[in-house]
């Protein structure tokens, strides 16, 4: 099927510049960016690899003339950066764009699914592009792509009746509530008490295999580092706490249930009310998901405090239990994968009558 949908295509190609025109964007000595919203101020957006770094800060709506200031579900490629060159997307704010990025305005009438569509059509042409070669003037506007998208765009998925079958696993601790985008936030101090971390430089210190984590500010290995000998001197953070990077990988967010020691830049929350390990897992993935807020030369620590979160009684209903059911399902997933590993080539290492789930859940495989 794949390569008939190419075929049919490929029959069916047009230039970039046949389906939209296309836009500069404006330079940035013509605006003053600000790291700060205000209620008359736009986005300002910059090339970047994902669509959350787009935002490069906000400038005042006065100040920019009306042909640049482009509505909500606009269509934009990078057309600049090794790393961001040709990554298009469709906006879904009012916005601005800077010099090296391109808007594209549909010379027809466009849905916001063909948009999305076009967008991923046009960043597949990466390849084509490179920092010495970038997909600026004739080499954007020959850009080939579909005369029209596939008839599968045209007709979305019926969400609800695709999934509305899908089972309610039941709910102990909380009760079924429904979280409203936009209300019932709270700042993160309220959920949390932000401390900063042991502040200790990992080469002054003895690596021990078996000894303590050392968490820093990466976002491998839900944080850990190394493991290092135990200072006579300084106890370690206990357990049962979220730690989040102020720097370097800004606000990767990890549940550390072990004591450990941190680096730099390195704080970590602990719950104001008894948390469970669910809701401090919904909380960590709340938190990594302001990361588009953030680079390297704009770091998380004196914003941290005032992140804005759901308020603790507007945590989804499925969260709770939500760790027990995806363990549940790793273990018969790996023991149905062993089962079929071990016994299809040969039943000599394990023993008739031996069932493999048993021993995963007992331990002893």
């Amino acid at each position: 099927m794949k390569f008939k949908v190419r075929e049919v295509l490929r029959h069916s190609m047009t230039r970039l510049d046949d389906l939209f025109l296309i836009k500069a964007g404006l330079v940035s000595s013509r605006v003053t960016v600000s790291n700060t919203k205000t209620k008359s101020s736009i986005a300002y957006l910059r090339p970047a690899k994902t669509q959350q770094r787009t935002l490069a800060g906000w400038v005042e709506r006065s100040s920019v003339p009306s042909e640049h200031r482009h509505p909500i579900y606009t269509l934009f490629v990078s057309t600049d950066g090794e790393g961001s060159h040709t990554y298009a997307y469709v906006s879904t704010f009012e916005f601005v764009a800077n010099s090296n990025v391109c808007v594209l305005l549909p010379k027809r009438e466009m849905s916001l699914a063909e948009k999305i569509f076009y967008a991923k059509a046009i960043t597949l042409n990466r390849g084509k592009f490179s920092y010495g070669r970038k997909p600026k003037g004739e080499r954007l506007k020959s850009i080939e792509l579909p005369n029209t998208p596939p008839d599968w765009v045209k007709n979305p998925i019926d969400f609800d009746s695709t999934f509305g079958g899908l089972p309610n696993f039941p709910v102990k601790a909380i009760q079924r509530r429904h979280l409203k985008a936009g209300t019932s936030t709270v700042s993160l101090c309220e959920l949390f008490e932000v401390n900063y971390g042991t502040n200790l430089e990992l080469n002054a210190m003895d690596v021990n295999p078996h000894g303590i984590n050392f968490v820093a500010r990466t976002s491998q290995n839900n944080g850990v580092s190394a493991k290092v000998q135990k200072l006579s001197e300084m106890e370690p953070t206990e357990g049962g706490v979220l730690s989040v990077a102020g720097g370097g990988s800004v606000l990767e967010t990890f549940l550390q249930v072990e004591p450990f020691y941190s680096g730099r830049d390195l704080f970590y929350l602990r719950p104001k009310t008894k948390m469970s390990v669910d809701v401090m897992l919904f909380y960590a993935t709340c938190i990594k998901a302001n990361r588009y807020k953030y680079s390297y030369g704009r770091q998380a620590n004196k914003t941290l405090r005032d992140l804005k979160l759901p308020a603790i009684e507007c945590v989804p209903a499925w969260v709770n239990g939500a760790f027990e059911r995806v363990s549940v399902k790793i273990k018969v997933l790996t023991a149905e994968t062993l089962q079929a590993v071990i016994l299809a080539p040969s039943d000599k290492f394990i023993g008739d009558g031996v069932d493999l789930a048993e021993w995963i859940a007992e331990g002893r495989a």
